[in-house]
């Protein structure tokens, strides 16, 4: 896939929630000839905050960005009929995983699990309404 050229996201409208010193923001995103949920994490990288993670939900070619506000990444394709629920369950999982392989390092409080999992339950219930609206 192509390499990408990092945009500032439109939070306006978005639906946040917070795990430890990590902001995890979702929003729904049209873009030329595709679009869905995108949930963005932010947080610190070398004593700034930035974008560490961005997950594209999209119907067409859904994706993850890794270090997208500072590493020159091609981004990953998600295979999965059900992208969205897909990213869900990895955050609720492997939300370590996904910091470490952005370089961004771990800072997770011990209950991180039980804190990022509101937070899905807020995005879950957030595009459940924006998919039937």
């Amino acid at each position: 896939m192509v390499k990408r050229r990092f945009i500032e996201p439109d939070l306006n409208d978005a639906v946040e929630g917070r795990v430890g010193p990590y902001r995890l923001a979702m929003v729904y995103r049209q873009i030329t000839g595709d679009a869905g949920p995108t949930i963005h994490v932010f947080g610190p990288v070398e004593g700034q905050d930035r974008e560490i993670l961005r997950f594209d939900c999209f119907k067409n070619v859904p994706h993850i960005h890794l270090g997208i506000s500072y590493l020159d990444e091609p981004v990953q394709l998600i295979d999965s009929p059900d992208p969205f629920d897909w990213v869900l369950e990895e955050l609720g999982q492997h939300f370590p995983d996904y910091l470490m392989r952005s370089r961004a390092g771990c800072e997770l409080p011990a209950d991180w699990q039980a804190t990022t999992g509101r937070a899905i339950e807020a995005f879950r219930t957030a595009n459940t309404r924006n998919t039937t609206v």
